[in-house]
């Protein structure tokens, strides 16, 4: 009887220290930060390994060194399913397609996302910005269970930083700041401060992140152009959000959003008073081919006005109100097409498309063209319900015209 119980204390005490060391070892490196790359999942092609330098650097600020080890997609939710078990998940996830979380049908089969259990993706963090050196085109994604997130978390958040330090006429500071005020009030979704700003033109009262709750950490101006009285400012910030209401309409299904946030946006002077005309967190702002002057260049403006009685004529759309346009035979996409104004003095257009209007979510995204344009493919869109558009017509002094608004569905 003895030695039976013997024989039992001693198997007990092997399977602690079995498991113990079991799960020591499956544990990352205390000072590592890993990178788990996926490739697509419908070229189930093995990706590059990709850390760039001053990542690096910035991570051995931190005391940390970074790792990236890379897999194909087929497969790979089994290896991530595992390695939660095991306590040994990476501290970030990047891939090119959000297939990799939601399963996606392909030519070959059907490929099962990490999320297949509808409790993996709420775990994740969607990172903005900051660390985009580790995946061009795609997502990168903080997974908040790892061993080292917060060292992530922490290599995520720097301080919003601008390319270049913004340098502004002491007579344009109340712009800076009401650019400041809109983009904290964008962020935050603080529709009552948007509408007191406002200007009486602007189409929507749309913001950032409707269903999440967020934490704007700092609001950076980096860059101001545009004629007189017109202004377009380049913002940076920098955020954390937290889901409230997880979204049922689009795939991005993460817990939580954080980094850096770059933001446009666009104010009028009428009185002496800056107004905020647009504002957006479209990635395809970049678009920018405005051909204007400085908006600190305001010198000579009073010989920039038109003379008075000749009013700034408006760009009409010759694309019919409610209608999305079609492609010709052959193509894939069609065209919005108008009219470009008559007046000699347009020096630059807009065209604003604010998709989504009908959706809590929606999104302006303007195009910036020369004066003698007339065509936007809807190839450049995204869907997003009912949409309209309108095409800015803006003169060397910063007077802008507005074209009737026609709506679409796409």
């Amino acid at each position: 009887m003895r030695c039976a119980r013997s024989l039992l204390i001693f198997a007990s005490v092997f399977s602690i220290l079995f498991l113990h060391a079991r799960s020591t070892s499956s544990k990352p490196s205390s000072n590592v930060i890993r990178v788990w790359t996926v490739g697509s999942p419908h070229t189930d092609e093995l990706p590059t390994a990709i850390a760039q330098p001053e990542l690096r650097q910035r991570a051995e600020s931190l005391g940390y060194t970074i790792e990236v080890e890379t897999f194909r997609a087929s497969g790979f939710a089994a290896k991530f399913r595992q390695a939660l078990l095991d306590r040994s998940e990476p501290e970030i996830l990047t891939f090119d397609n959000y297939g990799v979380i939601s399963g996606v049908q392909t030519q070959k089969g059907w490929v099962e996302g990490v999320d297949s259990d509808r409790g993996v993706a709420s775990s994740l963090a969607l990172v903005h910005e900051t660390l985009s050196s580790l995946q061009r085109r795609g997502w990168v994604m903080l997974v908040r269970s790892a061993a080292n997130y917060e060292a992530a978390l922490a290599l995520s958040m720097r301080p919003a930083e601008c390319e270049s330090p913004l340098t502004v006429d002491p007579a344009l500071q109340r712009l800076e700041e009401k650019a400041v005020l809109a983009t904290r009030a964008y962020l935050d979704c603080d529709r009552s401060t948007l509408a007191g700003i406002s200007d009486e033109s602007r189409v929507v009262q749309q913001c950032f992140l409707p269903k999440s709750d967020v934490k704007v950490e700092s609001v950076k101006a980096c860059r101001v152009s545009g004629p007189h009285n017109l202004a377009f400012v380049s913002l940076v910030s920098n955020f954390t959000a937290k889901v409230r209401e997880p979204d049922t309409i689009y795939r991005s299904k993460q817990g939580m959003d954080l980094g850096q946030q770059s933001i446009l946006a666009v104010l009028r002077n009428q009185g002496g008073i800056w107004r905020l005309l647009a504002i957006t967190h479209d990635q395809m702002r970049t678009i920018i081919r405005m051909p204007v002057a400085n908006v600190n260049a305001s010198e000579n403006a009073l010989d920039q006005e038109r003379p008075a009685g000749i009013p700034l004529e408006p760009a009409r759309p010759l694309i019919p109100d409610g209608m999305f346009p079609l492609p010709k035979k052959g193509e894939r996409f069609g065209d919005f097409i108008w009219q470009p104004s008559p007046s000699s003095d347009v020096t630059a257009q807009v065209v604003e498309f604010t998709l989504g209007r009908d959706k809590n979510g929606g999104l302006t995204r303007l195009f910036f063209l020369p004066p003698g344009e007339n065509k936007i493919s809807s190839g450049l869109l995204m869907s997003g319900g009912t949409s309209d558009w309108r095409v800015w017509s803006i003169s060397k002094s910063g007077e802008v015209v507005f074209s009737e608004s026609h709506s679409f569905k796409y």
